[in-house]
């Protein structure tokens, strides 16, 4: 094996993938990434045995072959390498890295012990704008659970109808949906999708508005692959729950918002709620067309700021979860926010104001009851 390569292309494949090795003491050779030199460019691999990733790279290849070093020594040293170019040579046991007036060798074990990353047919993409996806899934993400006595919970409910994808979580305080709409009709389907796949999902994907990003499915694995990346993951077994029986259908308030004044008047109030509680008060009043938030700790003191707000229909309150709130705030991208309310033991919906995500995307909170 030997080819060279620019230093900017391999430190950044080599980011990629060095986040998803993993510290198995039982298997020492998934701390490594899996370096090919093919006939048609270089490709780096990683595996935990629940993700996998592929990156490939443009370089000069005078010689095919695979080798596998770990990965964490690998990226740490071509982050520090100035030059601009890098030449790697298989040697023995290890491989030779020569940039600039620096020449290294790491060593490593053949790429026949890696293990395999599942392969999936390519056929029948559902293709979805990488822009749009990074967003759907950042909304979603924040609700997922990080219990794994319920594994459901902890990945993202994946529904295809026609040209509808709805990406949905929930860790049963709060619940978050975010539809898509892609240009072509595809096989309907379910999937649960963990939740660690897609935070490396959101890694890789830019927010370049042309890039794309195509979804093939198996019976257990999905796999996201763009341009030059390609992640793999096993899907969770089981039931989602069915969370569409828990969204409000009316409301009894209404309440529209600044955004960046919510945030600012909710992180106020998080400095004096309750430690472990991070309960905050709100209350909405059409009279005076504000919410009131008030928090109180005997240890530290008490804080109370309004924010004004267009309220409709009934007075009504309501106690949240500060960290929750913001959550689901911070992700809306509109810069006016709705809130709905039915009352003090009902959740609360927060939907983006005005624009064509007005419908595409909702925040459920459950409130903390007295």
């Amino acid at each position: 094996m030997k080819f060279s390569c620019t230093q900017e292309n391999l430190n950044r494949g080599l980011g990629l993938v060095s986040h998803v090795t993993a510290k198995n003491v039982n298997l020492p050779i998934l701390h490594n990434v899996l370096v090919q030199a093919k006939e048609n460019g270089i490709e780096l691999a990683a595996t935990n045995l629940e993700i996998g990733i592929r990156v490939r790279m443009r370089g000069k290849v005078d010689e095919q072959g695979s080798f596998t070093v770990p990965a964490q020594v690998f990226s740490s040293y071509v982050g520090l390498v100035s030059a601009d170019k890098v030449d790697v040579t298989r040697e023995d046991d290890g491989i030779h890295i020569h940039a600039g007036n620096q020449n290294t060798k790491i060593k490593g074990e053949e790429a026949t012990e890696f293990p395999l990353i599942p392969e999936i047919e390519r056929n029948n993409p559902i293709r979805i704008s990488a822009k749009e996806l990074k967003e759907a899934l950042a909304q979603t993400l924040v609700a997922v659970s990080h219990d794994d006595s319920r594994p459901e919970l902890t990945g993202v409910f994946l529904v295809i109808e026609g040209q509808t994808v709805t990406f949905a979580a929930t860790d049963s305080y709060r619940l978050a949906e975010r539809t898509l709409t892609v240009a072509q009709e595809a096989q309907n389907r379910s999937v649960i999708v963990p939740g660690v796949a897609l935070h490396e999902l959101v890694r890789v994907l830019s927010d370049n508005v042309d890039m794309e990003v195509k979804m093939y499915f198996s019976d257990s694995q999905i796999m996201f692959e763009t341009e030059d990346v390609e992640i793999t993951s096993r899907l969770i077994e089981g039931n989602f729950p069915d969370y569409k029986q828990i969204i409000p259908t009316e409301e009894r308030t209404k309440v529209v918002l600044d955004k960046d004044e919510l945030v600012k008047a909710v992180k106020s109030a998080s400095l004096f709620s309750k430690s472990g509680i991070h309960d905050v008060n709100l209350q909405f009043s059409p009279d005076k067309q504000g919410v009131t938030l008030t928090t109180v700790n005997n240890q530290v003191g008490e804080n109370v700021s309004r924010v004004n707000a267009e309220i409709t229909g009934d007075s009504n309150d309501a106690i949240f979860n500060y960290r929750y709130l913001l959550d689901g705030v911070q992700q809306i991208p509109t810069q006016q926010i709705a809130i709905y309310l039915i009352d003090s033991m009902s959740p609360g919906v927060l939907r983006p104001y005005g624009g064509s995500i007005a419908d595409a995307y909702i925040y459920i909170i459950m409130p903390i009851k007295q």
